[in-house]
Protein backbone atom coordinates (compact mmCIF):
# COMPACT_ATOMS: atom_id res chain seq x y z
CA UNK A 1 0.00 0.00 0.00
CA UNK A 2 1.76 3.66 -1.02
CA UNK A 3 1.91 5.66 1.95
CA UNK A 4 2.42 9.64 1.57
CA UNK A 5 4.32 11.45 3.81
CA UNK A 6 4.65 14.80 4.56
CA UNK A 7 5.13 17.80 6.58
CA UNK A 8 2.12 20.01 7.00
CA UNK A 9 1.50 23.26 9.53
CA UNK A 10 -1.70 23.63 11.59
CA UNK A 11 -1.79 25.15 14.83
CA UNK A 12 1.85 26.39 15.14
CA UNK A 13 3.12 22.71 14.67
CA UNK A 14 4.97 21.04 11.74
CA UNK A 15 3.54 17.90 11.85
CA UNK A 16 4.66 14.88 10.09
CA UNK A 17 2.16 12.85 8.52
CA UNK A 18 1.53 9.81 6.80
CA UNK A 19 -1.43 9.28 4.21
CA UNK A 20 -3.30 6.30 2.56
CA UNK A 21 -5.80 4.88 0.98
CA UNK A 22 -8.96 6.88 -0.11
CA UNK A 23 -12.97 6.39 1.55
CA UNK A 24 -13.52 7.77 4.71
CA UNK A 25 -11.22 8.74 7.13
CA UNK A 26 -9.98 6.89 9.88
CA UNK A 27 -6.88 8.76 12.14
CA UNK A 28 -4.69 6.68 14.25
CA UNK A 29 -3.03 8.51 17.36
CA UNK A 30 -0.10 7.62 18.62
CA UNK A 31 0.71 7.08 22.72
CA UNK A 32 3.22 7.99 25.22
CA UNK A 33 5.95 6.99 22.76
CA UNK A 34 4.28 9.80 20.61
CA UNK A 35 5.28 8.10 17.24
CA UNK A 36 3.57 6.81 14.44
CA UNK A 37 5.90 3.93 13.21
CA UNK A 38 3.49 0.98 14.99
CA UNK A 39 0.67 1.80 13.18
CA UNK A 40 2.12 0.65 9.75
CA UNK A 41 0.50 -2.67 9.65
CA UNK A 42 -3.49 -1.60 11.04
CA UNK A 43 -2.91 1.20 8.30
CA UNK A 44 -1.85 -0.50 5.27
CA UNK A 45 -4.24 -2.89 6.48
CA UNK A 46 -7.27 -0.10 6.39
CA UNK A 47 -6.25 1.94 3.64
CA UNK A 48 -7.92 -0.69 0.92
CA UNK A 49 -11.56 0.81 2.25
CA UNK A 50 -10.54 4.24 4.27
CA UNK A 51 -8.07 7.10 4.16
CA UNK A 52 -5.94 6.99 6.89
CA UNK A 53 -4.27 9.45 8.41
CA UNK A 54 -1.50 8.75 11.04
CA UNK A 55 1.06 11.26 12.35
CA UNK A 56 3.94 11.83 15.19
CA UNK A 57 2.37 13.83 18.20
CA UNK A 58 4.00 17.65 18.47
CA UNK A 59 7.18 17.79 20.10
CA UNK A 60 8.12 13.58 19.09
CA UNK A 61 9.98 11.91 16.64
CA UNK A 62 9.48 13.90 13.05
CA UNK A 63 6.95 16.87 14.48
CA UNK A 64 8.07 19.93 15.61
CA UNK A 65 7.33 21.42 18.94
CA UNK A 66 4.12 23.35 19.99
CA UNK A 67 4.69 26.88 21.59
CA UNK A 68 3.86 25.73 25.11
CA UNK A 69 4.94 22.20 25.32
CA UNK A 70 5.84 22.83 28.55
CA UNK A 71 2.31 23.05 29.29
CA UNK A 72 0.52 19.97 27.55
CA UNK A 73 -3.04 19.34 28.81
CA UNK A 74 -5.94 16.74 28.72
CA UNK A 75 -7.35 19.50 26.12
CA UNK A 76 -4.69 20.64 24.23
CA UNK A 77 -3.76 17.64 22.37
CA UNK A 78 -7.07 17.25 21.04
CA UNK A 79 -7.77 20.55 20.28
CA UNK A 80 -4.27 20.66 18.12
CA UNK A 81 -5.92 17.59 16.54
CA UNK A 82 -8.74 19.32 15.19
CA UNK A 83 -7.06 22.04 13.96
CA UNK A 84 -5.02 19.88 12.04
CA UNK A 85 -7.65 17.75 10.17
CA UNK A 86 -9.63 21.35 9.57
CA UNK A 87 -6.19 22.06 7.48
CA UNK A 88 -6.57 18.90 6.24
CA UNK A 89 -10.33 19.28 5.28
CA UNK A 90 -10.55 15.23 6.20
CA UNK A 91 -12.89 15.96 8.76
CA UNK A 92 -15.18 14.06 9.91
CA UNK A 93 -13.92 11.03 10.79
CA UNK A 94 -13.13 7.60 13.37
CA UNK A 95 -10.56 7.99 15.77
CA UNK A 96 -8.60 5.05 17.09
CA UNK A 97 -6.33 5.46 20.34
CA UNK A 98 -4.43 3.58 23.73
CA UNK A 99 -3.31 4.70 26.51
CA UNK A 100 -2.54 8.67 26.29
CA UNK A 101 -3.88 8.48 22.54
CA UNK A 102 -7.33 7.28 23.93
CA UNK A 103 -7.64 10.26 26.14
CA UNK A 104 -7.42 12.54 23.36
CA UNK A 105 -9.98 9.84 21.65
CA UNK A 106 -12.39 10.73 24.43
CA UNK A 107 -11.06 14.28 24.54
CA UNK A 108 -12.27 14.80 20.92
CA UNK A 109 -15.76 13.06 21.50
CA UNK A 110 -16.18 15.67 24.56
CA UNK A 111 -14.90 18.75 23.22
CA UNK A 112 -14.71 18.05 19.11
CA UNK A 113 -18.03 15.87 18.48
CA UNK A 114 -18.42 17.59 15.13
CA UNK A 115 -15.54 16.54 13.71
CA UNK A 116 -15.75 12.92 15.38
CA UNK A 117 -17.79 9.72 13.43
CA UNK A 118 -16.96 7.65 15.93
CA UNK A 119 -14.53 6.95 18.68
CA UNK A 120 -12.36 3.80 19.59
CA UNK A 121 -10.48 3.46 22.79
CA UNK A 122 -8.01 1.37 24.20
CA UNK A 123 -7.20 1.23 27.81
CA UNK A 124 -6.98 5.58 27.90
CA UNK A 125 -4.68 6.48 30.57
CA UNK A 126 -7.57 7.78 32.68
CA UNK A 127 -5.33 7.98 35.91
CA UNK A 128 -8.02 10.06 37.81
CA UNK A 129 -10.66 7.04 37.76
CA UNK A 130 -7.81 4.43 39.20
CA UNK A 131 -8.44 2.92 42.76
CA UNK A 132 -5.31 4.64 43.92
CA UNK A 133 -4.43 7.87 41.65
CA UNK A 134 -1.67 8.81 43.80
CA UNK A 135 -0.07 5.79 42.70
CA UNK A 136 0.30 6.61 39.35
CA UNK A 137 1.56 10.08 40.65
CA UNK A 138 4.06 9.07 42.50
CA UNK A 139 5.40 6.87 39.07
CA UNK A 140 5.30 9.85 37.17
CA UNK A 141 7.23 11.57 39.92
CA UNK A 142 9.74 8.95 39.96
CA UNK A 143 10.21 8.93 36.34
CA UNK A 144 10.90 12.36 36.45
CA UNK A 145 13.64 12.74 39.01
CA UNK A 146 15.67 10.70 37.23
CA UNK A 147 18.01 12.08 34.76
CA UNK A 148 17.69 11.59 31.22
CA UNK A 149 19.55 8.65 30.54
CA UNK A 150 17.61 7.05 33.39
CA UNK A 151 14.21 7.97 32.13
CA UNK A 152 15.23 6.37 28.84
CA UNK A 153 15.81 3.00 30.28
CA UNK A 154 13.26 2.75 32.96
CA UNK A 155 10.87 3.29 29.51
CA UNK A 156 12.39 0.90 27.64
CA UNK A 157 11.85 -2.18 30.46
CA UNK A 158 8.28 -0.15 30.87
CA UNK A 159 6.72 -0.17 26.89
CA UNK A 160 8.91 -3.83 25.94
CA UNK A 161 8.68 -5.86 28.86
CA UNK A 162 5.36 -4.37 30.82
CA UNK A 163 3.19 -2.64 28.10
CA UNK A 164 3.22 -5.09 25.63
CA UNK A 165 2.53 -9.52 25.42
CA UNK A 166 4.95 -9.40 22.73
CA UNK A 167 8.16 -8.04 23.17
CA UNK A 168 9.32 -9.38 19.99
CA UNK A 169 6.67 -7.73 17.90
CA UNK A 170 7.78 -4.28 19.97
CA UNK A 171 11.67 -5.34 18.84
CA UNK A 172 10.67 -5.57 14.78
CA UNK A 173 9.55 -2.18 14.53
CA UNK A 174 12.88 -1.35 13.92
CA UNK A 175 16.73 0.10 15.03
CA UNK A 176 14.95 3.49 13.53
CA UNK A 177 11.61 3.25 15.10
CA UNK A 178 13.31 2.78 18.54
CA UNK A 179 15.86 4.92 17.89
CA UNK A 180 13.61 7.84 18.06
CA UNK A 181 11.55 6.56 20.77
CA UNK A 182 14.63 7.45 22.95
CA UNK A 183 13.91 11.07 23.09
CA UNK A 184 10.36 10.65 22.91
CA UNK A 185 10.38 8.99 26.37
CA UNK A 186 12.34 12.12 27.66
CA UNK A 187 9.76 14.19 26.22
CA UNK A 188 6.64 12.44 27.46
CA UNK A 189 8.24 12.23 30.91
CA UNK A 190 9.28 15.67 31.55
CA UNK A 191 6.74 17.36 29.39
CA UNK A 192 3.61 14.88 29.01
CA UNK A 193 3.43 13.32 32.38
CA UNK A 194 4.92 16.03 34.45
CA UNK A 195 2.11 18.58 32.79
CA UNK A 196 -0.97 16.11 34.06
CA UNK A 197 -2.20 15.32 30.90
CA UNK A 198 -3.66 12.16 32.33
CA UNK A 199 -5.53 14.32 34.41
CA UNK A 200 -8.40 14.72 33.49
CA UNK A 201 -12.02 12.86 33.99
CA UNK A 202 -14.88 12.32 31.81
CA UNK A 203 -18.58 12.71 33.01
CA UNK A 204 -22.17 10.88 31.55
CA UNK A 205 -22.93 13.20 28.77
CA UNK A 206 -19.76 14.65 27.73
CA UNK A 207 -18.97 10.66 26.73
CA UNK A 208 -22.18 10.12 24.72
CA UNK A 209 -21.90 12.88 22.44
CA UNK A 210 -20.60 10.62 19.93
CA UNK A 211 -20.61 7.06 19.72
CA UNK A 212 -17.32 4.55 21.42
CA UNK A 213 -16.07 1.50 20.95
CA UNK A 214 -14.21 0.43 24.01
CA UNK A 215 -11.76 -2.21 24.80
CA UNK A 216 -8.97 -3.50 27.35
CA UNK A 217 -6.11 -6.02 27.63
CA UNK A 218 -6.92 -9.15 28.94
CA UNK A 219 -2.91 -9.59 30.18
CA UNK A 220 -2.62 -5.95 30.96
CA UNK A 221 -2.39 -4.77 34.74
CA UNK A 222 -5.60 -4.50 36.61
CA UNK A 223 -5.38 -0.37 36.96
CA UNK A 224 -5.67 -0.27 33.37
CA UNK A 225 -8.60 -2.36 32.89
CA UNK A 226 -10.92 -1.15 36.22
CA UNK A 227 -10.66 2.65 35.29
CA UNK A 228 -11.58 1.77 31.33
CA UNK A 229 -14.39 -0.50 32.62
CA UNK A 230 -15.53 2.31 35.02
CA UNK A 231 -15.35 4.91 33.02
CA UNK A 232 -17.10 3.27 30.12
CA UNK A 233 -19.93 2.11 32.18
CA UNK A 234 -20.42 5.74 33.25
CA UNK A 235 -21.13 6.34 29.67
CA UNK A 236 -23.15 3.18 29.41
CA UNK A 237 -20.47 1.93 26.87
CA UNK A 238 -19.60 -2.00 26.65
CA UNK A 239 -16.21 -2.99 26.96
CA UNK A 240 -14.59 -5.57 24.54
CA UNK A 241 -11.34 -7.80 26.02
CA UNK A 242 -8.76 -8.49 23.67
CA UNK A 243 -5.66 -11.00 23.75
CA UNK A 244 -2.86 -8.35 24.51
CA UNK A 245 -2.15 -5.90 27.03
CA UNK A 246 -1.56 -2.29 25.93
CA UNK A 247 -0.56 -2.17 22.19
CA UNK A 248 -3.19 -3.79 20.27
CA UNK A 249 -1.48 -2.17 17.09
CA UNK A 250 1.42 -4.10 18.05
CA UNK A 251 0.43 -7.28 19.54
CA UNK A 252 -2.66 -8.40 17.55
CA UNK A 253 -2.93 -6.09 14.88
CA UNK A 254 -4.92 -8.02 12.65
CA UNK A 255 -7.89 -8.49 15.27
CA UNK A 256 -7.11 -4.49 15.62
CA UNK A 257 -7.79 -3.52 12.15
CA UNK A 258 -10.82 -5.48 11.68
CA UNK A 259 -12.11 -3.83 15.27
CA UNK A 260 -11.92 -0.79 13.64
CA UNK A 261 -13.00 -1.56 10.36
CA UNK A 262 -16.20 -2.97 12.11
CA UNK A 263 -16.94 0.73 14.00
CA UNK A 264 -15.80 2.69 11.34
CA UNK A 265 -18.14 1.13 8.41
CA UNK A 266 -20.85 1.38 11.52
CA UNK A 267 -21.09 5.30 11.37
CA UNK A 268 -19.36 6.21 7.68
Amino acid sequence: MQTRTFKHQASDIEWYCELRGSGPTVVLIPSGEGDCGNFAKVANGLADEFTVLTFDTPGFSRSGAPPDLDEVTAEMLPKQIAALMASLALAPATFYGCSSGGLAVLSLVADHPKIVRTGIVHEAALVNDFAWPEMMGALAAQLNSLPDAGIVQACKDMFRNRLTSNPQNWDALGADYHQRLERNYVTWVRCYMRAGVEHRSYNAEELTRRPVAWSVGGFSEMWAMISNIRVAQRGGRDVEIFKCRHFPQVEIPEVLTSHIRKHARQHS
